[in-house]
């Protein structure tokens, strides 16, 4: 079964990579101007308000290339995309997503619905609520592609839980805003926190710019 090759893991308190000095329990303020006039075309609420940093995800993608996650209280997160090092220069793509669906699957069938050769995850387009997506990683490719497996270790602001790892395996897609040339993206994830636990997640999000967070 899928389930099996699963592994929890725990890790000692260690330095957290923090770039743009996003780190647990900071406070975030977002400009959100431009999305705020198109908010009416979007199929999520957009945040409001300061965002507060609860969690921290980080996953080490190979050849110097990391994701880091840096969850809010308002139930989203800020992703940085970076090679070659934390710093500003080494950044490469930020983006706020916002958790619009999560299902929490019991069962090999619930898995083969997302994750198989006739699954959500990986094929050309995914449709939400009658609105179609198109796959952004290898989206030259014709049909479904495998997704994308990494891990992630998560360190949470509350000392009292301890540092856990997740499972992803996950597909990125986009539509683009009409009348205008910006983008929507939605991420799909089949997550595998614990032994035979599974949840499949959908968030939808977009692309943020450095000048648009005030961080504290």
């Amino acid at each position: 079964m899928i389930f099996d090759w699963f592994k929890s893991k725990k890790e000692d308190s260690v330095s957290l990579p923090s770039p743009l000095n996003l780190r647990l329990g900071s406070a975030v303020e977002l400009d959100l101007l431009p999305f705020q006039m198109m908010r009416e075309q979007l199929r999520f609420t957009l945040p409001e308000g300061i965002q507060t940093i609860e969690a921290a995800g980080f996953i080490d993608l190979g050849a110097g290339n990391s994701l880091c996650r840096f969850y809010t209280s308002d139930d989203g997160f800020i992703q940085i995309s970076t090679s070659g090092g934390y710093e500003t220069q080494n950044i490469d793509d930020i983006k706020f997503f916002v958790f619009t669906q999560t299902h929490n699957i019991a069962s090999q069938s619930g898995v083969s619905l997302w994750v198989s050769d006739s699954g959500l995850i990986g094929d050309k387009r995914f449709l939400l609520d009658e609105t179609s997506y198109s796959r952004v990683w290898d989206e030259a490719v014709p049909g479904r592609i495998e997704p994308v497996n990494f891990t992630e270790t998560v360190h949470s602001r509350d000392e009292s839980v301890s540092t856990y790892e997740v499972e992803h395996l996950a597909m990125l897609y986009q539509r683009q805003i009409s009348d205008s040339e910006r983008y929507e993206y939605l991420l799909a994830s089949l997550e595998f926190s614990g032994e035979d636990e599974a949840t499949a997640v959908v968030s939808l999000g977009f692309d943020l710019d450095i000048s648009s967070m005030n961080i504290t």
